[in-house]
């Protein structure tokens, strides 16, 4: 389940992998709530699970600078090490 415009548009900055200072709404990337980021934002615990899932797939498939690397530990930090199996990066 994808979260709708109203639920990432409440989450803060500090939920996305990739959010540079300065930069639009529109330029951050890979949603990642915390239980507490999604509590406020009204996502429930199976797509804050699906959201942290796609993060991980997503930043694997592009070549984004480094973005694997900085999100799966983020991404598995926040779901409590469930995903930790679900997808490693390349080397």
């Amino acid at each position: 389940m994808a979260l709708t415009t109203a639920q990432r548009n409440r989450l803060p900055r500090s939920a996305f992998g990739i959010a540079p200072k300065g930069s639009p709404r529109s330029a951050w990337k890979y949603p990642m709530p915390t239980k507490a980021h999604a509590r406020k934002a009204g996502i429930s615990e199976r797509q804050r699970m699906a959201t942290l899932r796609a993060a991980k797939s997503y930043s694997a498939r592009r070549t984004t600078a480094g973005s694997p690397r900085s999100i799966h530990p983020v991404a598995n930090r926040r779901s409590g090490g469930k995903l930790t199996g679900v997808s490693r990066y390349h080397r």
